[in-house]
């Protein structure tokens, strides 16, 4: 795995947070307003309103005022970055340090913006090795988990 597609978005990590949002509803098939990324985030619509508008001004994103949010092209790529560095932590911290779920996505949120891309993709590759071992029933996954209880 390359540090390329763990390569920086060039976008604050509040915009990143927008970003990954819109991709995680749009996701679930649902349309995506303002009103879902808001709520998704814990935040105001007028707060939301602002970011969406320079969001846009990036040519991230299509969306008019009152309408619906959809990603551009570029913007699908970014944010699909974003998520897959999101994803990568919680399957660490879910599988490896057997952090709860509720936790693993609160700790990944916490600390996805501040990693740099190569240890992302040090951690991806580990976890390409983790798993073959595991699949391997190699003895010592039981034990690095039973040392982790």
């Amino acid at each position: 795995m390359s540090t390329y597609s763990y390569r920086d978005t060039g976008l604050t990590p509040h915009m990143e947070d927008y970003m990954e949002a819109i991709v995680m509803i749009a996701a679930t098939g649902r349309i995506v307003r303002v009103k879902d990324i808001a709520k998704k985030l814990d935040i105001k619509m007028p707060s939301v309103s602002a970011a969406l508008a320079k969001l846009k001004d990036m040519d991230l994103i299509n969306y008019e005022k009152y309408g619906y949010v959809q990603l551009t092209e570029h913007g699908r790529e970014i944010a699909e970055r974003v998520l897959k560095r999101h994803n990568c932590l919680i399957d660490f911290f879910t599988s490896v340090l057997q952090v709860e779920n509720g936790l693993a996505e609160s700790e990944a949120c916490k600390v996805e913006h501040d990693l740099s891309p190569h240890t992302y993709s040090l951690i991806h590759r580990f976890m390409d090795f983790y798993r073959a071992e595991e699949s391997a029933g190699s003895n010592w996954i039981a034990r690095l988990k039973k040392a982790l209880k």
